[in-house]
């Protein structure tokens, strides 16, 4: 479903912006098309700035030895946010393909990645591609639809689960989530247990809340502001019940205070600078999580 939200969104802007350079500002065929794509471009660039500065004003201190955000690490953003929801996402079964991973050897055991808020499996092409270049079985979901409760993303997780274990053999798997599905993993770990799960590792994870989801649509949005009823209870006593690591970046633009990521008693990686969606293709990101996959 998502895919075909954000076709239909950049079918809209591209008829908009070509009505307004071409039919009411008298630009011709080229130079409209290209006054166009320069105005997306821009358009695009706002949308980010505003994330930024909304960040910035609840920026939590940056933890010691962390250096300050960069302009190359927000030009990174920008580039994938061009990446993922222009292109990625919106096409995601062109970029991703089947998810097919079949019979495991005895003792191996899947990789699941959880994507987050207004994103698809699409998220995951680069950092699928570089685990499985590793040796890692990979799988991934598309939780729908994107404005749902987590409590129902919880249960198509759980869903997941028992098929890519019922396909592979595996007796469990190792689940790597961003943002909103490290929410939607916990909440599958509070309903269903931690029987079927090795290890859990969450990026950018608003586990405390951001206030960013303040502007976010669906019940879903609702369930990630700060000191909402619903997470307050899935905090409650939280202890991991199974290895976890949690990590964030004090430049994320989307968690907000960015130590919201954090979770009691739980291993954390930090990182410097990198932007929420840079999280999946942030080199040093994907060798911790490697790293933490191999151990």
């Amino acid at each position: 479903m998502l895919a075909w939200l954000l076709r239909g969104l950049l079918l809209g802007q591209a008829l908009a912006l070509t009505g307004l350079f071409y039919t009411y500002l008298g630009f011709g065929w080229v130079a409209g098309a290209a006054a166009s794509v320069l105005a997306f471009l821009v358009l695009q660039g706002l949308v980010l700035a505003l994330a930024y500065v909304v960040s910035q004003l609840y920026a939590s201190p940056r933890p010691p030895g962390i250096g300050p955000l960069t302009g190359a690490a927000i030009f990174q953003e920008y580039c994938g946010f061009l990446a993922f929801f222009s292109a990625i996402q919106p096409f995601e079964r062109l970029f991703m393909g089947p998810d097919a991973v079949g019979r495991l050897p005895t003792g191996q055991r899947p990789v699941l990645l959880v994507h987050g808020y207004m994103c698809n499996r699409g998220y995951w092409w680069w950092f699928r591609s570089a685990l499985r270049a590793r040796g890692h079985a990979v799988a991934t979901i598309s939780l729908e639809t994107p404005f749902t409760d987590i409590e129902e993303m919880a249960q198509q997780l759980d869903r997941r689960i028992e098929s890519l274990i019922e396909e592979t053999g595996a007796d469990m798997v190792l689940l790597v989530t961003h943002s909103m599905g490290g929410l939607v993993a916990r909440t599958y770990l509070r309903r269903f247990g931690s029987s079927r799960i090795a290890r859990f590792i969450t990026l950018g994870g608003p586990h405390q809340g951001t206030v960013v989801a303040t502007f976010g649509l669906g019940r879903n949005a609702r369930q990630m502001e700060p000191d909402n009823d619903w997470l307050a209870e899935l905090n409650r006593n939280w202890s991991p019940p199974v290895p976890t690591l949690s990590v964030w970046s004090t430049g994320d633009q989307i968690i907000a205070p960015q130590d919201s990521s954090r979770l009691p008693h739980t291993a954390e990686r930090v990182f410097p600078a990198i932007g929420h969606l840079a999280l999946a293709i942030e080199p040093d990101v994907f060798e911790a999580v490697a790293s933490e996959l191999a151990s």
